[in-house]
């Protein structure tokens, strides 16, 4: 190969060769969702804790625009359209647990025009390297940026993760149906480089490497032209064999470095940072353009969509609004998978939005081809413990003892068996011949153990507290003991000396007599003071 483009060096334990289904979406080119007249924008489009709303209803809004900051550990979020608040209450998002979700909804103004923000963008801040690397990524955290290959982590908080040596963008992409990063390569590679060339600027990275699989040629092609034009140096491409989940963020650095990342750890501890295409892309929009992340390229494809491909699609957008310009049968739909057919979450509530999580909407026939079972719990038979789902494992687990342990809730034996290193791709559930979808267990192990940690640790607190109220309790009552000590020896006291002095004159004479005696003393001492001055 080109000294640009590499073979991977390394490889990982298990992974499967599902059908691609990509090019149902990777030929036509990226095209622009209109605005609906409402959006619906969640509170919470990232790891951590839901937003607080700086918008009140009534106010009119403009594109762009901070709508929601981040309370504790999360990301901001910003309109991406003129519009007018006419609600702030919770709502129906398609949330894993189908529970509402605090959300902003939005009427759109009639004025917003067609246009995206890279179509009116300022000039290009051409002296972004001579400011500080804080100021940077504050305003790469401004911009509301978070990881855009579905992990939805603050991308900020990635950025203060230094020394670096290696900056890896992922663009392998390897789940069924999702092709938005393939479109963005062969569109975009240029913009997609500066992104990386500006992360790895901000991480003090060495080297930057663009992992992707060999069924990119396109996408690999046109960024190895970018990266020649650009003449940028330190700057390789490492191509992998397809084979899922190579997407995976640790399975991706075994794969471009030879290195694994240490159980229990990041990969920080490696030197290496780990972002997705579309995440520097919006990088390089925030610092070079002041462009909050407001929209993202999305794949919408599956077997009832005419016109498959990947659109740029402002978040709040629902999903009822790209049936209708997609024309899809609604008769044939039953539901729609947000993300793909593997790791993917099925939604029947065709108002859930758009939101920074999604890569890939499916619109399938209700009845498809498709392994279904690996999105939705279904009748499925027993385990014949044929080990099929440890040899597909790409993170070299015991599926078949795991399901054991989940199924008898044994969560500490189902923790210390690794549940936790658990990336829930389903390559487990896709080539068990039970059908039993081991995911959806795992998953749940996973939350059984996350409130016996937190049941656990709310126990210590309350014990802390137990214990610290039992110390006061005890210190005031040693301290009312004293006192009652110190009172009754002074009653004691008294009762003795009035034994000795009944009507208490010889107390007034004691008393007067040390009157005289300190009146004496002071005016000895005041003769001695004149007797030195003199």
């Amino acid at each position: 190969m080109n000294s640009i483009i590499q073979k991977a060096p390394g490889h990982f334990h298990g992974g499967i060769h599902p059908p691609e289904f990509k090019s149902l979406s990777n030929q036509k080119s990226i095209e622009r969702i209109p605005l609906p007249e409402f959006l619906l924008l969640p509170l919470k489009q990232h790891i951590g804790s839901v937003d607080e709303a700086v918008v009140s209803v009534g106010d009119k809004i403009c594109k762009g625009q901070l709508v929601a900051i981040p309370t504790q550990f999360g990301a901001a979020i910003h309109s991406p359209a003129d519009a007018t608040v006419v609600a702030i209450e919770p709502s129906l998002v398609g949330h894993p647990s189908g529970k509402p979700v605090m959300a902003l909804k939005l009427q759109v103004s009639k004025r917003n025009s067609s246009e995206s923000f890279e179509e009116l963008k300022s000039t290009e801040n051409s002296e972004w390297k001579t400011l500080p690397l804080e100021q940077l990524i504050n305003k790469v955290q401004e911009a509301g940026i978070v990881g855009l290959g579905g992990a939805t982590f603050p991308t900020a908080t990635k950025l203060r993760t230094q020394p670096v040596d290696t900056l890896i963008i992922n663009a392998m992409e390897c789940e069924p149906y999702i092709t938005c990063d393939d479109r963005l390569l062969q569109e975009k590679a240029d913009e997609v480089l500066q992104g990386a060339l500006i992360a790895s600027h901000l991480l003090n990275a060495k080297q930057i490497i663009f992992a992707t699989e060999d069924n990119k040629p396109e996408a690999i092609e046109s960024l190895k032209k970018a990266i020649l034009d650009s003449q940028a140096k330190n700057v390789k491409i490492v191509v992998a064999p397809t084979k899922y989940p190579s997407g995976g963020e640790k399975q991706t650095i075994e794969l471009v470095t030879g290195k694994q990342v240490p159980h229990g750890q990041l990969p920080a501890s490696l030197g290496i940072a780990v972002q997705n295409v579309a995440t520097v892309k919006a990088i390089r929009d925030a610092i070079l353009f002041n462009q909050p992340l407001t929209e993202r390229v999305v794949t919408l494809t599956g077997d009832l969509v005419k016109t498959a491909g990947n659109y740029v699609i402002p978040f709040g957008t629902p999903v009822s609004h790209l049936i209708e310009l997609l024309k899809i049968d609604k008769s044939q739909l039953e539901a729609v998978i947000f993300g793909g057919p593997m790791m993917g979450q099925s939604i029947r509530d065709f108002g859930a939005p758009v939101t920074k999580s999604t890569n890939c909407i499916i619109f399938n026939k209700k009845k498809s081809n498709q392994h279904d079972w690996v999105i939705e719990a279904k009748q499925h038979k027993s385990c014949i413990r044929c080990s099929e789902c440890q040899q597909a494992c790409p993170v070299d687990l015991l599926p078949q003892q795991l399901l054991w342990f989940s199924q008898s809730e044994q969560w500490e034996p189902l923790e210390e068996h690794g549940l936790l290193d658990c990336i829930e791709c389903g390559a487990c559930a896709y080539v068990c011949p039970s059908e039993i979808p081991l995911v959806h267990y795992f998953r749940y192990g996973k939350s059984e153990i996350a409130d016996l940690k937190a049941n656990k640790k709310k126990s210590e607190k309350a014990k802390e507290r137990y214990d610290f109220r039992e110390m006061r309790l005890e210190r005031a009552k040693a301290e009312r003991a004293a006192k009652h000590k110190k009172a009754a020896e002074a009653r004691k006291k008294a009762a003795q000396d009035a034994n000795k002095d009944p009507d208490g004159k010889q107390a007034a004479i004691n008393a007067a007599l040390e009157r005289v005696k300190q009146k004496k003393n002071k005016q000895t001492s005041d003769n001695k003071s004149s007797e030195g001055e003199n």
